[in-house]
């Protein structure tokens, strides 16, 4: 008992002094979240009944921990348990755990007890609650230890814990060499399967050198998505197909209950939730194209250019004035997605007024929303609205990135300090100016047949008022 006692508390002090070593660590770095698809097309028989089964006894294991019936104490729950009790019809079956690992267990149980701690918290506070409802389904399952929950596999395939088979991800190849894999989870999304995995990048590491990096900034619009300061006007919009308005019709038509009660009819139910299905489908095709132009457009931005400098938009609020317009192009996804994908991002505070100021003179007024052309009244600029922020974005952005490199290049030193390094590189700070940025046109660009290309010029919008 003595042996045991004292191996079990050497494990405890690894455990922490392990978790004391990354908790250090990940001060120095950065975080990303990688979505990846799994390729269903090359999923056997046997896997997607495993895949199936994993989220189907995820749902068994929660509706059970948080069932008062056999559980009085939640915080005490075994995360080794193999067998659950699950209601069927009017009783109980005790059915077997065999794709769920303990890692998985342990932590849905933990998911059960923090929906717990959170709903403590609101009724201190005075918030009128109820009690954690039983799930009908459970969309994602955690893959907290890396090389032992999953593990990835030359680039191209994963391995999840106790499936067989390897399951051939898209998107891969965005992970590079200096990215350090962390958790992940394994999303179910109609029927398709993905796999978010989140992973840390050194914060100091040297990519590219400073000087002679190509740098554009753009300004996110209603009107035109995208206005960059070389010029180019990019516009898409991808609205919904005219399926999904019909499928939307027609659900909304049908009797969700049956009548005079609070249940469905068993017709009834099977109709609903057939429609509903077919109508997900749907959405999630529409919900795809525009990701697929979105991440195209990304791409594209991150191939040709070292540095991207936008502003960070109230694009929540957008959606309250061009609710449909908003939702036509995702434009908010544009951002989200350059912090997973761009080398370098400047994000600018979204008060920094650029649609006020004069890029030439930097004159402020107030411009109003209909008021598509920038006349300055000090010094006579004329230029387009959206051309001349996304030029005073170049500017702040300029600004932001010599204090950001001042900052960096003092970290830098005080790191290879700290773990006694020695590079032979020049420490040297160099600071970016005007003169140091290549930006040319979209010259022979095609992005994607949703996005109609154009240069600001083309519209007559500098020359408007000339």
């Amino acid at each position: 008992m003595r042996k045991r006692a004292m191996m079990s508390e050497e494990r405890r002090n690894k455990i922490k002094n392990s978790l004391r070593i990354t908790r250090e660590r990940r001060k120095t770095q950065d975080v990303i979240i990688l979505k990846l698809k799994i390729d269903n097309d090359k999923l056997n028989n046997n896997t997607i009944k495993a895949l199936n089964t994993i989220f189907l006894e995820a749902k068994w294991l929660y509706n059970y921990v948080i069932n008062k019936e056999f559980n009085n104490d939640i915080f005490n729950i075994d995360p080794k348990i193999k067998n659950v009790n699950v209601y069927v019809k009017d009783h109980y079956e005790t059915r077997k755990l065999k794709y769920l690992s303990s890692q998985m267990k342990e932590e849905i149980i933990n998911r059960a007890m923090d929906n717990i701690r959170g709903l403590h918290k609101l009724k201190e506070k005075g918030s009128k609650i109820g009690k954690l409802k039983f799930k009908s389904f459970i969309t994602s399952i955690p893959l907290n230890q890396y090389t032992i929950t999953y593990k990835i596999i030359n680039n191209n395939y994963i391995k999840i814990q106790n499936i067989k088979q390897l399951l051939k991800v898209n998107g891969l190849d965005n992970l590079e060499y200096y990215y350090e894999p962390a958790s992940a989870l394994l999303i179910n999304k109609n029927s398709y399967y993905y796999i978010y995995i989140t992973a840390y990048k050194n914060k100091y590491i040297l990519e590219k050198p400073v000087n002679n990096q190509k740098i554009i900034s753009f300004d996110l619009g209603i009107k035109n998505q995208l206005t960059c300061s070389n010029g180019s006007i990019l516009n898409y919009n991808i609205p919904k197909s005219k399926k999904e308005i019909r499928l939307q019709r027609s659900l909304s038509r049908k009797a969700k209950y049956a009548e005079g009660t609070k249940k469905l009819s068993r017709e009834q139910s099977k109709n609903y939730y057939k429609n509903k299905n077919r109508l997900n489908r749907e959405q999630t095709k529409t919900a795809n194209k525009r990701k697929d132009t979105i991440n195209k457009i990304v791409h594209y931005l991150t191939s040709n250019y070292d540095i991207v400098i936008t502003q960070k938009d109230n694009i929540s609020g957008w959606k309250h004035l061009f609710g449909k317009r908003i939702e036509n192009t995702g434009i908010g996804e544009i951002i989200d997605a350059l912090k997973h994908k761009a080398s370098t991002l400047i994000l600018l505070n979204q008060f920094i007024p650029t649609t006020k100021e004069c890029s030439n003179c930097h004159n402020k007024y107030d411009i109003k929303l209909d008021e598509r052309i920038y006349n300055c009244p000090k010094c006579g600029f004329i230029i387009d609205r959206d051309y001349n922020s996304s030029l005073n974005d170049m500017y702040y952005g300029i600004k932001k990135l010599n204090e950001l490199l001042k900052i960096k290049n003092r970290k830098l030193n005080n790191y290879f300090k700290k773990y006694n390094i020695n590079l032979n590189v020049p420490m040297e700070r160099r600071e970016l100016t005007p003169v140091e940025i290549i930006a040319s046109g979209f010259e022979g660009l095609n992005i994607s047949p949703y996005v109609k290309l154009s240069m600001v010029n083309e519209a007559g919008s500098l020359n408007a008022l000339a």
